[in-house]
């Protein structure tokens, strides 16, 4: 299976085995400010490339499964930002022009990454969970009865969009903007970090704060929000296991422990919070089973 991931900060093309295994993946940088179409044109390549190596080493493939930002329409993504241009796209004409041999199946990231975690990872056999993504995006994937929760919309677990101030924001989802994301996740929180002075890097800032009471108090408030959101969408959902993924998990950060504690002491039936499987991989496994599922072939 050939999968395919395009992230905010990320690209990445594998070849998928029926057991999650990705083989000959292949990475490069989004360069999100050189615009969508750009990053579609460079994704692809990269995609074919991985394709035509897998095919001349004598490797069959029977589909393609696309990961990406938003939620992909014939004609238009919603809910995709982080890339300028990237809502105005039509990525399945695309994928189908480059790949006009192989079934498409096209997820939002964070669902895909849930449903690999789900399929192979720290979610297997798991009834009612959330997978939740925390780095640049913040965001979630519901399990409901061993099942990807979707919505009515198919948007189901955009945290993000979460209200933080106990009020209305003056920016929110009707102008675009996802406000906790927006001020928790890691481009909010680099923007933020710059205009106090600290590294503009929420890892460097984590190693500062092992000396610095700024940078202490920084990372300090920055990952009790995320405990606190975690914590409402624990009370609500009542899962038994919270996986957590993205950027925010490289490392020893300890977003983890503040989650763990205040869920803990805060949610009336606290769920196992552990570290989801995959890591930075999630998505583009997602996209292997993606694949797999429109051939009839999920392990």
């Amino acid at each position: 299976m050939l999968a395919l991931d395009m992230g905010a900060t990320k690209l990445a093309a594998g070849i998928g085995t029926a057991d999650g295994e990705v083989q000959r993946v292949s990475h490069a940088p989004t360069l999100a400010a050189e615009g969508a179409e750009s990053v579609l044109v460079r994704a692809l390549a990269l995609a074919q490339r991985v394709h035509d190596e897998a095919l001349a080493a004598g490797q069959q493939v029977r589909a393609i499964g696309v990961s990406t930002m938003g939620y992909t329409h014939v004609d238009r993504v919603e809910l995709a930002t982080n890339v300028p241009g990237w809502t105005a796209l039509r990525i399945p004409e695309a994928v189908e022009r480059a790949f006009p041999d192989l079934p498409l199946s096209i997820g939002n990231d964070v669902h895909v990454a849930a449903q690999a975690e789900l399929t192979w990872g720290s979610l297997r056999d798991v009834s009612d969970g959330i997978y939740l993504n925390l780095g640049s995006g913040i965001s979630a994937g519901i399990i409901c009865r061993g099942e990807l929760l979707t919505g009515a919309n198919g948007a189901a677990g955009e945290v993000g969009y979460s209200l933080l101030r106990g009020g209305p924001e003056e920016h929110m989802a009707i102008d675009g903007i996802a406000p906790f994301e927006a001020w928790f996740g890691g481009t909010g929180a680099a923007r933020r970090l710059a205009g106090e002075g600290l590294p503009a890097s929420v890892a460097d800032t984590i190693e500062l704060a092992r000396t610095d009471p700024g940078a202490r108090r920084f990372i300090d408030e920055l990952w009790t929000g995320i405990a606190v959101m975690t914590a409402n969408l624990c009370s609500a959902l009542n899962p038994s296991v919270v996986a957590l993924g993205g950027g925010y998990m490289r490392g020893e950060s300890g977003v983890l422990e503040a989650i763990r504690e205040l869920t803990n002491r805060a949610v009336p039936f606290p769920p196992q919070i552990l570290r989801a499987r995959f890591g930075a991989d999630a998505s583009l496994r997602g996209a292997v089973a993606l694949a797999l599922a429109k051939v009839g072939a999920v392990a």
